[in-house]
């Protein structure tokens, strides 16, 4: 009898047992409760599912370790390996892993969801075994079917089986390159490929199965079939009868693989004389992990010393055209038997393109101008790395793409050690447990007996009257027990409570009932006894509608239909009509910020229980229920089910230990999550989980705002600007000064998901329109941009604008409304002015902007760009905003519990509030623990939101230990125990019935606002003929007051850097214009910055010297800096983006229109 299948993790043997075929790792990982290994996109990109296989190569056997994603292969697949996962690094209890330390030390964790990847995906680089071997030769090959995994060299080329690995098949070629003859080129595709997917992608993918795709999905961009069909690359297919058929890469294109039930054997590339110029080239949208704008491949054959003629016809190719478009024969033509050197014969191959190459309208992606575009300059490119030095040297740098070197960073800080534990550099608290897989999430929540899995049905329509939505054969389906729907609810169809009030009268439905107002929007939930039963049912669901309108899908749009009211009047200060009438320019624009998504690694998840003070099946009606939120808002997801439901607010225990990641978008969007999966509860009187899959999170639950700006500026001095919201209105004017202001904001209805709040909502835009219009005044008026900037600065105790709405705003969503507050504050100190001295000499401004002249000069198709770009965010604080905190200390062992009513969330909330906590009451951090907040303990909190959650937690646990500290210490003193330890006065204290616990809740204006000042200055070099751009260097300079714990702002500043320039310069969301489908739901389609999308060099500086007389331990806002400022930094990005573009131009074009 055989043995029953096995594989071995982290050293013990598992049976695999009775799965599915498609049942993969990372399911079997949790369901044997090795939960450190996170799921989040469930297509091999995010990398919190990475773990490190160790397994035979099936051609050589030899054992070699990579790492792996455990969301895309089957367990079956496994069968036999051997797995490390996170929790066989290192623990709590023995010890931590030298990766998993530095990750600690070094700041590296923040929400610490994506942590166990990070610290896999680098445990497994360090056990890749490096080639050292000497020629390349014929690998004897074994495995139960060998021709797939084999790699050796005949004859007339290399051959590769379909199944070896794209990481294998680019080792090999790396080393053929170097080694065998004819075979130099292949180098060039195996470093295009290193834009293919990610390193785990390609340890498991395979080219055959990548090819295979192709031909499948014509409109697929394969990299890996672009650089075959260049090189002259053969495929063998073999039939069901065991024929076998060789193809060219496009007559393999023609093939019915599945209709013939053909499998791909191997393919052979073909070696090539050394006058045989072979490139190819990814334009993506970002470095790594996504699909081609468009990619090309060429092969020339050139006589260099006849002029660099074309011998024989070239290949030219692209892909991301059309699903139809391979090789650009017309191009071809019109250079074969030419000279290179003659620009008529360049400019002829272009415009033979510009005829031949019709790209597709495709939505959500590049637009068909672009990828035309592309094409010509990519053939530009190809001719230039052909000439060489023979082009001249002008231009000879547009051959290459750009390089990125090696990333670096530098922090600077004040560490003022009077202060101590206050402002020391220590690492985050819960960075060891993240870095090591065991911080415990709602994810990782065990499941309950009975526990049901919940599915979201949603709307196929964006605007139409919602008909029926039939059931039937869903719940004949097994496992599935019912399903929840807009009737089934017994309290008020409206997911908002207290953040209803923001606009009066404003309600958000937990299930549309009469019309669906957005593709995606949720009109029930499937309930089902497994995940995969529920998802079978979903497709199982039948809804019909009626009355079907065109959505109105951007702002554009939405302006033609009638505007809603709007509850925020203009703004006008001092006489705008004086102010143009004296002015010598009047200067118009507009400026337009698409929308952004949180993407939180950790998505919406909810359990909610039956409650009994044990977590079991009981009846709801006895204590009421418990829920496991991911929620930034505990209080408002406790008020929002009991409204749903129709019980009172103390039937609701919500309970929250720590967030992956929440950016705004968990304040009260994850309240769509939490009120249809207590109303699932309550109906099936069973405990029932809720977790999105990122698309769905993406698809139900909106983002940031998109706006629109249009303004009008007189110049030297008055400015009129009419803007699009009073988010944004609040923001302005930043640090400038300017008597003269008039703006308009307004509303408009689309029908696209509920947008919500998303870090610093409204600033960044309001802030980035500031200075686009500076730079706009700059370049008309033929001034210096920085110049400019400082001749307007607000000056020392200058007069801005209060921005009233948002205090008023989240005074409502405290449960108040605060009134009688004035128009302006006064700016005691406006910073700015040093700052930018400052940074001018640490960061080199001048000389480097020297340097980027000359590098302009000496080059015309690379471009780089420098600037300088100051802001004031206005941290403001509504009078009331409470936190309840709890301090408790413990009498045996004097160790200190605290639980506060904000969210950890990445933003160091605890680490920061046990520093103030140790510093009050003169104990060491080592002795205090957190209790997770809920709102038994921590009643009545307000939003972690607004830059408000650090600071305020922090400040009322302060309070509470001031108390606390003097009722021990006059205690201490009465009891004549000076000398005694504090675990001795802590136990006498408690003995003599002196209580050692202490609650507070910060009060009226117990909290101000102030003015945040920062300044950065970017570095961008531009590819003209591409649009890929990098970040050569930031530096930023922040004030931070005295900063509470300098190396978790650091590191959320640079967070926030990076997440601003996310916004402005890659993320985008795409809405289709006849369904209102979100186009962009993938991670393949919506692109946030990656490791190689960061600037190359960053530095970030913590102004000295800049006490805040009003802020906490005269810090300033905890996240306020770390993750608001800097996202409103990254605008010097797009501007230094800018200088480039307006270098470029002063440039003539070489390529034609078309």
């Amino acid at each position: 009898m055989s043995a029953a299948p096995s594989l071995t993790i982290n050293g013990k043997q598992y049976e695999v047992g009775e799965v599915s075929p498609t049942t993969n790792l990372l399911t079997f990982l949790h369901e044997n409760r090795l939960v450190g290994t996170h799921t989040t996109c469930g297509k091999g990109a995010c990398g919190v599912c990475t773990v490190v296989a160790t397994l035979a190569d099936p051609d050589t056997l030899e054992k070699k370790t990579m790492t792996i994603n455990s969301c895309l292969v089957p367990v079956l697949a496994c069968v036999g390996w051997e797995l490390t996962t996170i929790e066989g690094l290192g623990n709590k209890y023995d010890g931590y892993h030298v990766i998993q330390e530095r990750l600690t030390e070094h700041s590296g964790s923040q929400c610490g969801y994506c942590s166990p990847g990070m610290v896999m995906n680098m445990y497994g680089i360090t056990h890749f075994a490096v080639y050292e071997g000497g020629p390349y030769s014929e690998y004897i090959y074994t495995g139960n079917i060998p021709e797939l995994s084999a790699v050796r060299l005949e004859t007339d080329g290399l051959v590769f089986g379909a199944n070896v690995s794209i990481t294998r098949l680019m080792e090999q070629l790396f080393l053929a390159a170097k080694s065998l003859g004819g075979f130099a080129y292949v180098s060039h595709l195996a470093e295009t490929w290193k834009h293919l997917g990610n390193t785990s992608l390609r340890n498991l993918g395979s080219w055959g199965g990548n090819i295979a795709t192709k031909v499948i999905h014509p409109d697929f961009t394969s990299d890996i079939f672009v650089g075959l069909v260049t090189a002259g690359a053969t495929i063998t297919t073999v039939g069901p009868d065991g024929s076998s058929d060789t193809h060219t890469l496009e007559e393999l294109m023609e093939v019915d693989l599945v209709g013939q039930r053909r499998v791909i054997l191997q393919l052979s590339l073909p070696p090539l004389p050394d006058n045989v110029f072979v490139r190819t080239i990814k334009v993506r949208p970002r470095t790594s992990t996504a699909l081609a704008d468009v990619s090309a491949g060429f092969k020339v054959r050139v006589d260099a010393a006849a002029a660099h003629t074309v011998v024989d016809s070239p290949v030219i190719v692209y892909n991301g055209i059309n699903p139809s478009f391979i090789r650009a024969t017309a191009a071809e033509a019109a250079l074969a038997g030419k000279s290179l050197e003659d620009e008529a014969v360049v400019q002829a191959a272009l415009s033979a393109l510009a005829t031949e190459v019709v790209p597709a309208i495709k939505p959500g992606e590049t637009s068909p101008e672009y990828r035309l575009s592309l094409t010509q300059t990519l053939l530009y490119k190809m001719v230039l790395g052909v000439l060489g030095d023979s082009a001249s040297s002008a231009v000879v740098s547009g051959a290459d793409e750009l390089v990125r070197p090696v990333s670096s960073g530098q922090q600077t800080f004040p560490e003022n050690p009077e202060a101590w534990p206050v402002g020391k550099p220590v690492t985050k608290l819960e960075a060891p447990i993240q870095c090591s897989g065991e911080a415990e999430y709602v994810t990782k929540i065990p499941a309950h007996p009975g526990e049901l899995h919940g599915v979201f049905v949603t709307s196929t329509q964006a605007n139409a009257r919602l008909v029926s939505i039939d059931t039937t054969d869903a719940l004949a389906i097994p496992g599935v027990m019912g399903f929840v729907g807009a009737e089934d609810i017994r309290g008020q169809n409206n997911m908002l409570a207290f953040a209803a009030d923001w606009t009066p009268g404003s309600s958000q439905p937990v299930f549309a009932s009469e019309r669906v107002e957005y593709h995606g929007q949720p009109i029930g939930l499937l309930v089902a006894t497994t995940k995969n039963a529920a998802q079978a049912g979903l497709a199982a669901v039948k809804v019909t509608y009626d009355d079907i309108q065109p959505p109105v899908v951007t702002i554009e749009e939405a302006l033609t239909k009638p505007l809603p009211p709007n509850p925020f009047p203009p703004v006008v200060i001092g006489d705008v009509a004086a102010g143009f009438a004296a002015s010598t320019h009047i200067i118009e624009g507009t400026m337009q910020r698409g929308g952004q998504l949180h993407y939180q690694l950790e998505t919406q998840v909810v359990m909610f229980l039956n409650f009994v003070w044990k977590i079991t099946i009981v009846n709801p009606t006895d204590n009421g229920f418990e829920v496991h939120s991911s929620t930034q808002w505990a209080s408002e997801t406790q008020r929002a089910i009991a409204q749903v439901l129709d019980v009172p607010d103390n039937q609701v225990h919500v309970s929250v230990k720590r967030l992956g990641g929440g950016f705004g978008g968990k304040i009260d969007q994850c309240n769509i999550v939490s009120t249809a999966t207590a109303l699932a509860a309550q109906k099936m009187r069973r405990p029932v989980r809720v977790q999105l899959e990122l698309s769905d999170n993406m698809r139900i639950v909106g983002g940031r705002e998109s706006y629109l700006c249009s303004y009008k500026v007189g110049a030297p001095q008055p400015w009129g600007v009419d803007v699009s919201t009073p988010s944004a209105v609040a923001a302005l004017p930043s640090c400038y000064d300017c008597p003269n202001w008039e703006l308009t904001p307004q509303f408009v209805v689309t029908n696209t998901p509920v947008t919500t709040w998303c870090r610093t909502p409204g600033t960044v835009e309001g802030i980035c329109y500031m200075e686009n219009i500076m730079d706009h005044v700059a370049v008309e008026l033929g001034l210096d941009p920085l110049e400019l900037r400082q001749k307007n600065l607000l000056p020392d105790g200058g007069r801005r604008r209060l921005g009233k709405q948002i205090i008023q705003l989240r005074s409502r969503m405290a449960g108040c409304n605060v009134k009688d507050l004035p128009d302006e504050v006064t700016i005691p100190r406006n910073l700015i002015s040093d700052m930018i001295t400052q940074l001018l000499t640490s960061a080199d401004v001048e000389k480097r902007k020297a340097d980027v002249e000359q590098f302009n000069k000496d080059n015309l198709w690379k471009k780089r760009g420098l600037t300088v770009m100051p802001m004031l965010w206005p941290h403001s604080v509504p009078p009331v905003y409470p936190f309840s905190v709890m301090v408790s200390v413990n009498a045996r062992d004097g160790s200190v519990s605290i639980s506060h009513g904000g969210a950890e969330m990445g933003q160091g909330l605890n680490t920061k509030v046990a520093q103030v906590a140790a510093y009050e009451l003169g104990i060491s951090m080592d002795i205090i623990n957190f209790v997770p907040n809920n709102t038994h303990t921590n009643p009545n909190s307000s939003s972690t939101s607004g830059s408000l959650g650090s600071d305020t937690c922090s400040h009322s646990v302060g309070e509470a230990c001031k108390i606390l500290r003097a009722r021990l210490d006059a205690y201490k003193q009465e009891a004549g125990l000076l000398d005694a330890s504090w675990q001795e006065v802590v136990l006498s204290a408690f003995n003599a019935g002196v209580d050692i616990s202490q609650r507070y809740v910060n009060g009226n204006g117990e909290t101000q606002g102030y003015g945040v000042f920062g300044v950065a200055c970017s570095e961008v070099e531009l590819d003209v003929l591409t649009g890929q751009y990098m970040i050569l260097r930031t530096d930023i300079l922040e004030d931070a007051g005295r900063s509470l714990s300098p190396l978790v702002d650091i590191g959320q500043i640079e967070g926030g850097f990076v997440m601003g320039q996310g916004l402005l310069s890659l993320e985008k969301i795409e809405f289709d214009a006849t369904t209102g489908k979100n186009l962009t739901d993938s991670v393949w389609t919506y692109h946030t910055p990656m490791a190689l999308d960061i600037p190359v060099d960053i530095r970030v500086t913590l102004l000295q010297d800049a006490p805040n007389p009003v802020g906490v331990q005269s810090s300033k806002g905890g996240d306020v800096r770390a993750s608001r400022v800097p996202g409103l930094l990254y605008g010097d990005g797009t501007e230094a983006g800018r200088d480039q573009c307006q270098a470029g131009r002063r440039h003539n074009r070489m390529v034609p229109d078309g």
